[in-house]
């Protein structure tokens, strides 16, 4: 149904459409012609606010730039030092772990050269495997075996030089006894001095006349052992006197010699054996071993060693107490050593007896007259030779 019609919102419908047509029309107006103002004010206005805003942006921009190249080369720094912190601790933990293999093969070597040293110490040491004092029992053992040989040497040496009738040696009677007489002024007797035989008594009285003078040990040029040089030279007697020159050549002289020859030959054994006992027991100047202790000494000292009442046989003793069997091998071959040592020169001195008994009987075959029914037979024979080539 048709509304009816109202004059009031018609009017109203009017003015509002005049309003909206008004307000278009004044839009585009200004569109198409702005007002001056704008240009004066605000664009300026526009410009200095971009200006401002690219100078802000520029300045953000260079200061976050600064910031990022400062932290970047904090960050660089920082991972330079990390990684030279690392490698520090790498390089600290691969030394330490060095150190530590080299400290432990260090103590393994110590640990295996002391444990060589120990079974070493244990088989070869004086205290366990090598019997008692092994450095110092080899020195004497080697000093006696050199001694022993230099002995050899100055027997044949000092018979010649010390007995004025040694074998082979032709001197004036007289004068060898005026000799003996003044070496014999320091052992001269009282009853020799009331004799006449010397002036006085000396200082060792009788000295040169025992026989166990040549046992006491001495060094040489002591007192006691001229003693024993006297002691021998009393024993050998005064030396046979020489061929004169105007016999010389003849055959007296021819059997003269070789009766001393024959006489020489008989006594010779027991002279060595005298002198040989003599340098036993004294200190005289070797070749090889110089002005040493008598060897007789050394043997007695070793002896001792092993038979006890002695302060080296309590350490002896102490020592071989800790021994292990092999250190007590050892020792019983030493010993042993020194028993053939003794031994040997107990078969030296039967030796020498075996020849002073060759000489006894010599001599007893020269008494009951073999000798000359010998020398007999001898001519002989010669005779019979001499027949037979005539023939």
């Amino acid at each position: 149904m048709k509304k009816d019609f109202d004059e009031a919102r018609e009017s109203r419908k009017w003015k509002v459409s005049l309003g909206a047509s008004l307000a278009l029309t004044s839009t585009l107006a200004w569109a198409y012609c702005p007002p001056q103002y704008q240009e004066t004010m605000v664009s300026p206005a526009f410009t200095a606010a971009g200006q401002a805003i690219s100078a802000a942006l520029s300045a953000v921009d260079a200061s976050l730039s600064a910031i990022l190249e400062t932290e970047s080369q904090r960050l660089t720094s920082a991972i330079a030092v990390l990684t030279k912190q690392k490698a520090l601790a790498a390089n600290t933990v691969a030394e330490a772990g060095r150190n530590s293999a080299q400290q432990t093969a260090t103590a393994l070597k110590v640990m295996a050269q002391t444990q060589r040293v120990k079974q070493a110490r244990f088989d070869y040491g004086g205290e366990f495997g090598q019997g008692y004092s092994p450095c110092k029992v080899y020195a004497t053992r080697t000093l006696i075996a050199s001694r022993d040989a230099d002995m050899g040497t100055e027997v044949r040496q000092r018979v010649k030089a010390e007995i004025v009738a040694a074998p082979g040696t032709y001197a004036e009677p007289i004068s060898a006894r005026a000799a003996l007489n003044k070496a014999r002024q320091n052992f001269c007797t009282q009853d020799q001095a009331d004799s006449g035989l010397c002036k006085s008594a000396g200082a060792l009285p009788g000295a040169d006349l025992s026989v166990a003078t040549l046992f006491e040990p001495s060094m040489e040029n002591e007192p006691l052992y001229e003693a024993k040089v006297g002691f021998v030279n009393n024993i050998a007697g005064l030396p046979d006197g020489p061929v004169p020159q105007a016999a010389g050549k003849s055959s007296a002289a021819e059997d003269y010699a070789l009766t001393k020859a024959r006489k020489d030959a008989l006594v010779s054994p027991a002279l060595s054996s005298l002198k040989a006992i003599q340098l036993d027991y004294s200190g005289v100047e070797g070749t090889e071993t110089g002005s040493d202790l008598p060897l007789a000494e050394h043997f007695r000292k070793e002896v001792k060693r092993y038979s006890g009442n002695t302060a080296e046989y309590d350490t002896w003793s102490k020592v071989m107490s800790a021994q292990n069997e092999r250190g007590a091998l050892v020792e019983l071959l030493k010993i042993k050593a020194l028993d053939l040592a003794i031994q040997e020169k107990q078969y030296r001195q039967y030796e020498s007896m075996e020849a002073q008994l060759a000489s006894l009987v010599s001599l007893e075959v020269s008494a009951s007259g073999a000798q000359n029914r010998t020398s007999e037979a001898a001519a002989d024979a010669a005779k019979q030779n001499v027949m037979k080539s005539v023939q």
